[in-house]
């Protein structure tokens, strides 16, 4: 093999060593916790886990809160610490029936986690985790009704 060859091959290997490195920590970041119904007329908030190593930069990302047909967005920005949570709350003006689906969706819109439809119409303190925190067997098992924990490790008490 030339000079120019190994080269070419080196840098297609680094290039691919590095979208693995990104797209793994892109992975990582799960919708964790969802107050879909809060008590108090208070707003609908969606919770993030970085299960991962290392910080992920969230600017360009949406959570969407879809119940049909209806879909409320969440711009996203500044980071998520490894092992860290996230919370993102939607508007005061959202009025919803406790019904709902999350995406949490990357710059290019792309589905990085989704939840299963959850229903909540209790307007009380309760919402639906993932208990251990980050837990992603993608059924609906993950996630638990549960005491909210916003912003701090979930727990069933």
């Amino acid at each position: 093999m030339d000079s120019i060859s190994k080269k070419a091959l080196l840098a297609m290997l680094a290039v691919f060593a590095f979208v693995a490195v990104c797209g793994s920590s892109l992975a990582d970041v799960v919708v964790n916790e969802v107050e879909l119904s809060p008590p108090d007329n208070g707003t609908i908030w969606v919770e993030l886990y970085n299960t991962g190593d290392d910080a992920v930069d969230l600017t360009g990302w949406t959570v969407k809160v879809e119940n049909k047909p209806w879909t409320g967005p969440i711009a996203l920005s500044g980071s998520i610490e490894p092992k860290g949570f996230y919370v993102a709350e939607g508007q005061p003006s959202w009025v919803t029936n406790g019904n709902g689906t999350i995406y949490l969706l990357d710059g290019q819109g792309t589905v990085l986690d989704k939840s299963p439809e959850m229903n909540d119409n209790r307007q009380n303190d309760f919402t639906y985790g993932r208990l251990p925190d980050g837990k992603n067997t993608n059924t609906k098992a993950d996630f638990y009704f549960m005491r909210a924990s916003k912003g701090q490790p979930n727990s069933l008490y």
